[in-house]
């Protein structure tokens, strides 16, 4: 499909009407980036431009710090000043109807959609940390993309943010999170001894160009992404046989059952010898021991990983594999957990957290996947006064990723957004149609 052709026809900067103290950012927040995330939604009937951005500078009035900028402080320290100064709300016109949707995925036209910026743009700069971009066709149709700071927002804090924005424009009481930034830096300041603790770690400059150099290089020549629909029957079929085969298993779901199943399918192409692993993203929110409360705005979010071997993949059954991915529960405990904010806080104080790396990002790059579950999360959720979206996709990553979204019909399928090499896509696209699951959305 071509370039669509767009105008711009409205460029405004809303203001939420007011201020918030500064804030500091905290080592996890640094630690995921200043990175630009988009994320677009699809919506074939389209929704009022004016209720639209009225809804959402009423949501900015409880959002002061999405308002703001970042800067740095004398000692160098990264703050939110809370001030004023806006986001940027721009509307688009496309030549003709709106072609993209479930069926249509926007696949490589998607960042056609999207105003992006890098990392180094951010900090001391005029960049909003929240972008709106709408771009409507002919028809009436609409797509919208939302491009935010990675260290503002993760999934929750975005889809919470988001949904206020949907409640509204409909009217109806918003829901605010916790913005105090502040519970995550004493979390950090523990004195614990993190000694031995490895889930972050900090490489050698020469290591750290050389993993860098890596990514960019995968990013450019090698990494695609591809949109496969396993459908509710087919998991259904698959939970039945694990019930069957581990009746005393209790853990068996829907993301561990499509993870197992894709890095079984992929397995043959990964380099031999080199250990077999998930990187799970995990919401700190949700950790039992820990004090961070479950409606935190902010990054909340770490790694764990489980671990397999070639043979593992080759000769065990779906439902075994599913069974075992998980992480050790020490992994995940909230003493691990809590040395991972020590680490962090320790690095950020240092000025030093730009040189730290999530071990299970580096280590699945031979062999490997990260998998990032974000089918519990309200994405066909988002009604901005004309219904929900009838279809939401973001960018590919620069490492093997899978990314689980529920299906728009939330019939319990999942739309599996997956980056990887065009062998391996082509790999798991060929399983599944030998499996009898077409794998088209």
């Amino acid at each position: 499909m071509g370039k669509p052709r767009r105008t711009l026809v409205s460029s405004k900067r809303i203001h939420s009407g007011g201020t918030a103290p500064r804030q500091y950012l905290t080592g996890i927040d640094i630690l995921h980036g200043h990175v630009c995330v988009p994320l677009v939604f699809v919506f074939k009937k389209g929704f009022d431009l004016e209720l639209a951005e009225q809804g959402l500078a009423e949501a900015l009035k409880h959002y002061p710090q999405v308002s703001g900028r970042y800067q740095k402080d004398g000692e160098g320290q990264v703050f939110s000043d809370g001030q004023d100064h806006g986001i940027d709300f721009r509307v688009h016109r496309c030549e003709g109807p709106l072609p993209y949707g479930e069926h249509q995925p926007l696949l490589k036209d998607l960042k056609h959609f999207y105003k992006g910026f890098m990392p180094w743009q951010v900090v001391g700069k005029d960049m909003p940390l929240l972008q709106v971009d709408v771009s409507q066709f002919e028809d009436g149709g609409i797509v919208i993309a939302v491009c935010i700071v990675h260290s503002t927002f993760d999934g929750s804090s975005f889809f919470g943010f988001l949904m206020n924005w949907s409640r509204a424009c409909r009217g109806l009481p918003l829901e605010l999170p916790s913005f105090d930034r502040s519970v995550m830096i004493k979390a950090g300041q523990t004195g614990l001894d993190t000694t031995g603790f490895d889930l972050v770690r900090q490489p050698s400059i020469l290591d750290g160009v050389v993993t860098m150099s890596r990514l960019g290089w995968r990013a450019a020549t090698n990494m695609h992404k591809e949109i496969f629909r396993i459908p509710a029957p087919a998991i259904q079929a698959w939970k039945d046989q694990a019930e069957t085969e581990l009746p005393d298993a209790k853990g068996v779901n829907t993301g561990k059952l499509v993870t197992a199943y894709v890095l079984r399918a992929l397995s043959p192409l990964m380099p031999p010898g080199a250990p077999r692993r998930v990187g799970m993203a995990l919401d700190m929110r949700y950790v039992r021991g820990l004090t961070l409360p479950r409606h935190y705005f902010g990054n909340g979010l770490c790694y764990a990983q489980a671990h397999y071997t070639e043979q593992d993949l080759a000769q065990q059954s779906l439902s075994v594999l599913a069974d075992r991915c998980k992480p050790p529960a020490d992994e995940v405990s909230a003493e691990t957990v809590s040395k991972l904010l020590t680490v962090a806080e320790q690095h950020r104080q240092k000025k030093s957290i730009w040189r730290l790396i999530f071990k299970p990002a580096v280590d699945t790059l031979a062999g490997g996947i990260v998998q990032n579950n974000l089918s519990l999360l309200p994405i066909y959720d988002f009604d901005l006064g004309r219904g929900t979206p009838d279809w939401y996709e973001t960018f590919a990553m620069t490492i093997r990723m899978m990314a689980l979204v529920s299906t728009p019909q939330k019939d319990g399928g999942i739309d599996l957004h997956m980056a990887a090499s065009k062998a391996e896509l082509r790999a798991l696209r060929e399983r599944l149609q030998a499996d009898g699951i077409s794998g088209k959305a």
